[in-house]
C-alpha cells in the first residue's frame, strides 16, 4: 500500500528537522571542548607555576604531557568511534565530567609538596615535575583527545567526504578555543579566582549537555537559562570562601607553623601571604619573595650601595622597596624617589602587614611610586639618576631574568648621571663558590662587567654588586668606608661602621672577583640567551637534590649532533621510499616535524610576550588565543581547495613559508621587543598559527584521501607538540640561545620539505 505524499512530505521534514538537531548538537559539543580544553590548560598551567615557583622551565614539561596524553587520546578514539551505539550521548557523558575531573587535577597540583613532602621555600626538581605532570595530567589530557576524534568523527559522518568533516569539526573546536582564551584574559583572569572559573565551567558543561537533552522543547530553553545564570552568581562567593579555606588548609600542611592570612590571584602572579608571630612571608607563585620585616638585608644593601654616593638627590628603586629599603634609603638627604612596581595589586596587598616606618615612607613625600614595567619606566625616561638600586629577587624565572640581561644593564646605564651607580643583590657564598652557583653569579657579573666601566661585589651570602660608568674607582678601604658612614650621621638598628671591615676585606673581595671573572664557558645574558634563570635553577636543583650530570651533558654539540643525525636518516629513508606509491607514513612525519616546530614557537612567543610587557600570567589565555585563531584561519582556507596536485604544490609553498619564519626568528623577536605592542605581537601569533593550521589541513586532506581514521593526523601533530613543548624551553632556548634553537629548528623541518618535494614530484 502506497503512502500519501503528505505523509512523505511530513515524514522527510522531520527526518531533516532531527539531523539537523544532531548536527547543531554535535557542533555545540565540539565548542565546548575547545572552549573547555583551553580553559582547563590555562587553569592548570597557572597552578603548575605556583607549586613550582614560578619557572617558565616548566612550561615544556606541561604542555609535553598534556599533548602526549591528548594525542592518546586521539588514538582511542579511533576505537571508541567503530563501537559506540550513540556517539552524541558517549560526548554528553563525558563532557559532564570533565569539569570534575579538572578539580581533582588542580586540588593535586596544590598539594604536590604534601604528596613529595617538600617543604616552604625548597624546590621540587625537574624530574618530579616530569613525573607528577604526566600522571596528573594523564585522565584529563585523554578525556580531551578522545573528546575531539569521536566529535570530528561523528561529524565527519554527516560530510561526503571525510576530510572535509575533520576539518570543520577542527574549525569549530578551534573557535571555542579562541573565545576560551579571549574570555580568561579580558573578564575571568581578574573578576574570578581559579576554583571559581571551574565552578564556571561546571555551570558550562552541564548546560551544554541540558540544552542539548531538551532542544526538542523550546518553552523550556528561557527558563532553563535565566535558572542557570542565577543559581550561578547565588553560588559564587561561596566558592571564594571555599578556595581561601582551601589555601589555608594548603599551607598548612606544608608547613604546620605557619598561618595562612590571604592569597590573591593578581595580573602578574599569584599572592599568598603567610605568618608566623611577627614575622610574615610573602609568597610569590608560591616562592618565597619577601620576609616582612627584612630590615637586615635591607639595610646591608642600602648602606653598603648609598655610602659610594652619600651625595646622591635622585634616586630610583625597581621592585621591593616597601620592605626596608625605601625606609633607609629615605636616611639620606635624597631629595626625589621613583619606586616602581609592576603589580599594582601588590602594595594594597603587604602595606596592612608592615610595620610604621615603612608605612610612613611609602606616603613619604619625596617618593613617587609608579606602577610600570622597570624597563619600560626606563625606556621612556628623559631625566637621569644618581642611584639606581635593583631589588626584584634572584633571577629564578624568565620575567625576573630580564632585570639581569645586558640590555637591562644598558639601558641603566645610560639612565645614570656620569658619576651615578647601579646595585643588585644575587645569592652567592662567602668562602666557596660551587659549580653551578659560580656559574650562577659569573653570568650576572660578566654581563654588568661588560656595560659599567667600575664594579665592585661586596661578598655575602646575598653579594652585593655595584657598576658604575664613571672611571674613578668605588672607594674599597673598610676604614674609610666607616669614616664616611659616621660622617654621614645614619642610625641603623643591625647595621654599622664597624660591619665595613667585615664584609669587604680585601682578599675575600679579590678571591670572589677573579673567579667570577676568569669562569670560563660562562654566556652573556640577553633577551635571547635567557641563560641565568637557568644557571639559577640548576644551582638549586644540585643544592636540593644532589646532581646535574644529565643537564651538564646537554650541550650545543650534543644537541645539534643529534638533530643532524635524525634529520639525516628521515631524509635518507624518504628518498629511499621515493618510488612507494603510499606515503602515508610520510604525512605522519610530516605533520609530527611541523607540529613540534609549531609547539617550539608558539612557547617561545610566550616567553617573547613576558620578555616585552613583564608577564604572561594574564595574557596567557589571548596568546593561545591568538596562535588557534590563526590555526582556525589556516584550516579555513585550504578548505576551499580542490586538485591533488595543487595541494602538494601549496603545502610546499607553506612549508617554505614556515623554514624562513624559523630561520628570521631572532630578528622578529627583536623587532617585537623594539615595537612593544600587544596587537602587533598578537597579529605574528596569528600569522604562525595560519601557517600551521594550513599544514594540517592540506596533510589531513591528503591522509583522509587514502585512510578513515579520523583522528591519527591530529595525534601525530600532538605528539609532535609534545616533544617541541620538553625541548623550547627546558632545552633548547637555554642552553642554544634564540639563534641556535632557530638553526636547530630548521634542520629538524628538512625531512618534512624533502617529503613533500618527492610527494609532488610522484603525483
Amino acid at each position: 500500500m502506497k503512502r500519501k505524499p503528505g505523509r512523505n512530505l511530513l515524514a522527510g521534514l522531520l527526518c531533516s528537522r532531527t539531523g539537523l538537531h544532531e548536527t547543531r548538537s554535535k557542533q555545540l559539543a565540539l565548542l565546548y571542548i575547545g572552549f573547555g580544553s583551553i580553559l582547563s590548560q590555562i587553569l592548570l598551567f597557572r597552578e603548575f607555576l605556583v607549586s613550582f615557583y614560578g619557572n617558565e622551565l616548566s612550561i615544556g614539561i606541561i604542555f609535553a604531557c598534556w599533548f602526549v596524553w591528548i594525542g592518546l587520546g586521539s588514538i582511542i578514539g579511533n576505537v571508541f568511534i567503530k563501537h559506540a551505539k550513540n556517539v552524541i550521548h558517549l560526548i554528553l557523558l563525558l563532557i559532564a565530567v570533565s569539569p570534575l575531573i579538572l578539580c581533582v587535577q588542580m586540588l593535586m597540583v596544590k598539594f604536590v609538596r604534601v604528596i613529595f613532602h617538600v617543604h616552604t621555600g625548597e624546590f621540587l626538581s625537574m624530574l618530579d615535575l616530569l613525573g607528577f605532570s604526566f600522571v596528573v595530567l594523564s585522565v584529563g589530557s585523554l578525556l580531551w583527545g578522545l573528546l575531539f576524534t569521536l566529535g570530528a568523527k561523528s561529524l565527519a559522518l554527516e560530510h561526503g567526504e571525510l576530510w572535509s568533516g575533520v576539518n570543520k569539526a577542527y574549525v569549530v573546536e578551534s573557535l571555542g578555543s579562541v573565545v576560551a582564551g579571549i574570555l580568561f584574559s579580558f573578564v575571568l583572569a581578574t573578576r574570578l579566582s581559579s576554583l571559581q572559573t571551574v565552578y564556571l565551567l561546571v555551570f558550562i558543561a552541564w548546560g551544554v549537555v541540558i540544552w542539548t537533552v531538551l532542544i526538542e522543547k523550546n518553552r523550556f530553553k528561557l527558563i532553563f537559562l535565566i535558572s542557570m545564570i542565577l543559581l550561578f552568581f547565588i553560588f559564587l562567593p561561596s566558592v571564594r570562601s571555599l578556595e581561601q579555606k582551601i589555601n589555608a588548609f594548603q599551607w598548612s600542611f606544608i608547613n604546620e607553623k605557619l598561618t595562612f592570612v590571604r592569597s590573591l590571584d593578581t595580573k602578574y602572579q599569584n599572592l599568598s601571604l603567610l605568618s608566623l608571630e611577627n614575622q610574615y612571608t610573602m609568597y610569590a607563585d608560591g616562592r618565597p619573595a619577601y620576609n616582612i620585616p627584612n630590615t637586615e638585608d635591607a639595610e646591608l644593601f642600602t648602606h653598603t650601595t648609598m655610602i659610594q654616593h652619600t651625595h646622591a638627590k635622585r634616586v630610583l628603586i625597581v621592585g621591593g622597596g616597601f620592605n626596608g629599603v625605601l625606609r633607609e634609603l629615605l636616611k639620606y638627604p635624597v631629595q626625589e624617589v621613583d619606586y616602581v612596581e609592576i603589580d599594582p595589586a601588590l602594595l594594597p596587598f603587604v602595606e596592612p602587614v608592615l610595620n610604621n616606618q615603612d608605612q610612613q615612607a611609602l606616603h613619604d613625600s619625596r617618593v613617587h611610586i609608579v606602577v610600570m614595567d622597570g624597563r619600560e619606566y626606563l625606556r621612556r625616561q628623559t631625566s637621569s639618576f644618581d642611584v639606581i638600586l635593583m631589588n626584584v629577587g634572584e633571577p629564578m624565572t624568565a620575567s625576573l631574568n630580564r632585570f639581569y640581561t645586558v640590555e637591562f644593564f644598558q639601558q641603566c646605564c645610560q639612565s645614570l648621571q656620569s658619576d651615578g651607580i647601579f646595585a643588585i643583590s644575587f645569592p652567592s657564598s662567602i668562602e666557596y663558590l660551587a659549580d653551578e652557583l659560580k656559574n650562577l653569579d659569573a653570568s650576572i657579573y660578566q654581563a654588568l662587567k661588560c656595560v659599567f666601566i667600575n664594579t665592585l661585589i661586596i661578598p655575602g651570602s646575598h653579594a652585593v654588586l655595584i657598576g658604575t660608568k664613571s672611571t674613578v674607582p668605588f672607594m674599597v678601604q673598610p676604614d674609610s668606608l666607616a669614616r664616611r658612614y659616621a660622617a654621614a650621621g645614619i642610625s641603623a638598628e643591625y647595621f654599622s661602621k664597624y660591619m665595613f671591615e667585615e664584609l669587604m676585606p680585601p682578599d675575600r673581595i679579590k678571591f670572589i672577583t677573579s673567579t667570577l671573572a676568569d669562569a670560563k664557558n660562562v654566556r652573556l645574558n640577553t633577551y635571547n640567551n635567557p641563560v641565568t634563570y637557568y644557571c639559577d635553577l640548576l644551582f638549586w636543583n644540585r643544592f636540593l637534590h644532589g646532581n646535574n650530570h644529565f643537564f651538564l651533558f646537554v650541550t650545543p654539540f650534543w644537541i645539534f649532533s643529534a638533530a643532524g643525525a635524525a634529520s639525516g636518516l628521515m631524509v635518507l629513508v624518504i628518498l629511499l621510499r621515493r618510488r612507494q606509491p603510499e606515503k602515508q607514513r610520510e604525512l605522519t612525519a610530516i605533520i609530527g616535524v611541523c607540529g613540534l616546530t609549531g609547539m617550539a614557537l608558539n612557547l617561545l612567543y610566550l616567553l617573547n610576550f613576558q620578555e616585552a610587557f613583564g608577564s604572561i600570567y594574564e595574557m596567557m589565555g589571548v596568546m593561545i588565543a591568538a596562535n588557534i585563531l590563526g590555526v582556525l584561519l589556516g584550516t579555513l582556507a585550504v578548505s576551499k581547495l580542490c586538485g591533488n596536485y595543487r595541494q602538494k604544490i601549496l603545502l610546499l609553498a607553506v612549508l617554505i613559508a614556515l623554514m624562513g619564519d624559523v630561520l628570521l626568528l631572532p630578528y622578529l623577536f627583536n623587532f617585537l621587543l623594539i615595537a612593544r605592542r600587544i596587537p602587533v605581537t598578537l597579529f605574528v601569533a596569528i600569522l604562525n598559527g595560519g601557517l600551521i593550521g594550513m599544514i594540517f589541513g592540506l596533510v589531513n586532506r591528503l591522509y583522509l584521501h587514502r585512510s578513515s581514521q579520523a583522528g591519527s593526523i591530529y595525534a601525530f601533530d600532538v605528539f609532535g607538540s609534545s616533544i617541541g613543548a620538553l625541548t623550547a624551553c627546558s632545552v633548547l632556548l637555554p642552553v642554544m640561545g634564540l639563534q641556535g634553537t632557530a638553526v636547530f629548528l630548521a634542520l629538524i623541518l628538512c625531512p618534512a620539505l624533502t617529503a613533500v618535494m618527492v610527494m609532488s614530484k610522484t603525483h
